[in-house]
């Protein structure tokens, strides 16, 4: 409605000028789904509450702060000659998802989604179908996440793992702005007559949606190194010559092995402490309870007893215990403060000293003072809280924060005797030639993993260097010795081109001088002309969702002309950019895209009285060159 202009005067009108602007999105944020160390978000619990729940990051770090660290090899297998070196070493696992995240970032990786489903697994078989489709179904409601990886469907049967694959695909197309990236059982192995991983994949993938993701073959043999922990290699496999070690420790410094194995033994004796929890709290005989538990704890602390008891090794637990419990400790000031809350409940102590920690007085004090605890107001203010609270329930709290502080003075003690054992088996590996060898050998294995992880790294660097219209494929892949399967020209052909279902798979070549590169961009839709390559469905993906956020701004708007004008011009103007940067094919805007929106062209009268503005959007985006054929002829002598 126009301003109504009642005042003689000078009136200024801003007029808008320009169209909207279409902001590009995001294109290449995966969401990796698996199984990770632990899952703690803002002091949560996700794997304790059964919360399963995406959680963006942005670097392995942010990863390692929230989910933890890289799994335990869950298989070693080390021969050793008869000088105890390494003769050969077969080094596996199974929790694939850390690895599979630090391949991503390794390979150009940015912003991910993180969705944890559950604990690591200690077998294969602990890898749950439904858990993983469970993890999925959480993405239905987050709208930043461009790409889908499972790395862990290698673990399920060829049959559940297609099912997987299949939801993958099937959200992708439900949502339209995601891309699926699977990986292949068994893609590891070479093919034989009798077992195929490609075409088993193909079996049980299925024919619906298949634009909407692609697959990768081989596997991976990188250059990330397995975790090496002494429990696992303990824990191994180990032959000499063929005959079994029974104990490998034996072969190793047996002073340092005892030391390990010593505070071993006090460290898990943590779990022997009975922690006391302040429950409700509404009458004297509640907090008497609550208290005495908590003088428990008080004294069980104090009376630990040491395996790891060398007096002269300062780094001893024992030397470490006597120093938490001293005098002067923070133990000890506790200690007094729980004193103080219980000597002063008499009115008739309200003046008394703290007690040190000794026996004679821990008897005065819990056996005559702790019994007839009252809550009357003292006649001095020496009392720590009780001239403040007369009732056992204002008094709880006082109790319930000093349990805080000692347990979290507990847990410090033990966090340092566990660094005192991380130390411990460096020093082993510093000295013990045997055990060094062992650690060694472990260390040039390598993370053998389903490239998935690796490959939306690429897509992410290939996108923000040039752009998502350009084919993630001729790269090379970082981080990796190469592929598990060397695949040749002619292997290549049935992979690239399926006469029988028209699904491809991509193939991961090693060439020389070049190194490892991706050798293919088809989506499954390897038959399809509309959809047979990565980067245009990618780039259709990312201009529909572009454009419908920009659009929703006109929801409600009057479906008239001026609008109409508005919309084309705003996808136009995003269009052309997307020109300029090579994005579409022609020589001018014309011929590489049109918009079309208007009554007569897009839209009916009846569809306008039904509120319906459609919107027709034609693009011609480049393709790769797939295939470069160049044709030479001899040329006759002219002179």
């Amino acid at each position: 409605m126009a301003t109504s202009y009642k005042t003689p005067g000078v009136y200024i009108e801003e007029i808008s000028k320009f169209p909207p602007s279409v902001a590009q999105v995001e294109t290449a944020i995966p969401a990796f789904i698996g199984y990770t160390e632990l899952a703690i978000v803002d002091g949560v619990d996700y794997h304790s509450k059964g919360i399963i729940n995406p959680v963006k990051i942005g670097s392995l770090p942010e990863y390692e702060f929230y989910f933890g660290g890289a799994p335990d090899p869950t298989t070693i297998e080390i021969d050793l000659n008869t000088d105890n070196t390494v003769k050969s070493a077969n080094v596996n696992g199974i929790n694939l998802l850390f690895d599979s995240v630090r391949m991503f970032y390794a390979n150009g990786g940015g912003d991910c989604y993180i969705v944890s489903v559950g604990d690591y697994n200690s077998a294969s078989s602990g890898v749950d179908k439904q858990e993983l489709l469970d993890g999925l179904a959480t993405l239905e409601k987050v709208d930043l996440p461009t790409l889908l990886v499972i790395p862990e469907t290698v673990h399920l049967s060829e049959a559940e793992s297609g099912e997987v694959h299949a939801a993958m695909l099937s959200q992708s197309n439900k949502l339209q702005d995601r891309f699926a990236v699977m990986d292949i059982v068994n893609g590891d192995k070479e093919a034989t007559p009798s077992a195929d991983p490609v075409a088993l994949f193909r079996n049980n993938v299925g024919m619906n949606y298949l634009k909407y993701g692609a697959a990768y073959y081989p596997w991976l043999k990188t250059t990330l190194p397995f975790k090496i922990d002494y429990d696992a290699i303990v824990g191994g496999t180990f032959t000499q010559d063929g005959s079994p070690v029974p104990d490998v420790t034996a072969l190793f410094n047996s002073d340092l092995v005892s030391s390990i194995e010593n505070i071993d033994t006090d460290i898990d004796a943590q779990s022997l402490l009975t922690v006391p929890t302040v429950g409700a709290v509404t009458t004297r005989a509640n907090l008497v309870t609550e208290a005495a538990n908590l003088y428990a704890y008080f004294k069980d602390f104090n009376d630990l007893t040491f395996t790891d008891n060398n007096v002269a090794d300062d780094n001893s637990a024992v030397n470490i215990h006597g120093k938490y419990i001293a005098a002067a400790s923070n133990f000890n000031g506790l200690l007094i403060k729980l004193f103080d809350y219980n000597h002063f409940s008499l009115a008739a102590n309200s003046a008394a000293p703290s007690p040190a920690w000794d026996a004679a007085l821990l008897a005065d004090d819990f056996t005559a003072d702790f019994l007839p605890l009252i809550f009357a107001v003292p006649t001095t203010s020496k009392n720590d809280i009780y001239t403040l609270t007369s009732t056992a329930i204002n008094a709880a709290p006082y109790f319930a924060a000093l349990l805080g502080k000692l347990d979290a003075l507990v847990n410090q003690f033990y966090t340092e005797l566990k660094s005192v054992r991380k130390n411990r088996t460096d020093t082993l590996q510093e000295v013990d030639a045997v055990y060094k060898g062992i650690v060694n050998a472990i260390g040039n294995q390598g993370v053998v993993l389903p490239p998935s992880g690796a490959i939306v790294g690429l897509y992410a660097a290939v996108d923000n260097d040039r752009g998502v219209w350009k084919a993630p494929a001729n790269v090379s892949i970082t981080a990796v010795k190469g592929p598990t399967v060397n695949i040749t020209h002619e292997d290549q052909e049935s992979l690239n081109i399926d006469t029988e279902a028209g699904k491809s798979v991509n193939a991961i070549r090693a060439f020389a001088g070049k190194g490892t590169m991706v050798w293919g961009a088809r989506t499954l839709a390897g038959n399809d002309n509309e959809w047979r390559y990565i980067p245009v469905r990618r780039f259709f993906n990312m201009v529909e969702e572009s454009v419908k956020k920009a659009t929703a701004q006109f929801v409600f708007e009057p479906n008239d002309a001026n609008t109409w004008v508005k919309v084309r011009a705003m996808i136009e103007n995003f269009l052309s950019l997307q020109w300029r940067a090579g994005a579409l094919a022609g020589a001018k805007p014309e011929q590489a895209f049109y918009v079309r929106v208007g009554l007569g062209q897009t839209m009916t009268a009846q569809d306008i009285l039904n509120g319906y503005m459609h919107v027709e959007i034609g693009m011609a985006v480049v393709r790769p060159a797939e295939f470069i054929i160049l044709k030479f002829s001899h040329k006759l002598q002219e002179a």
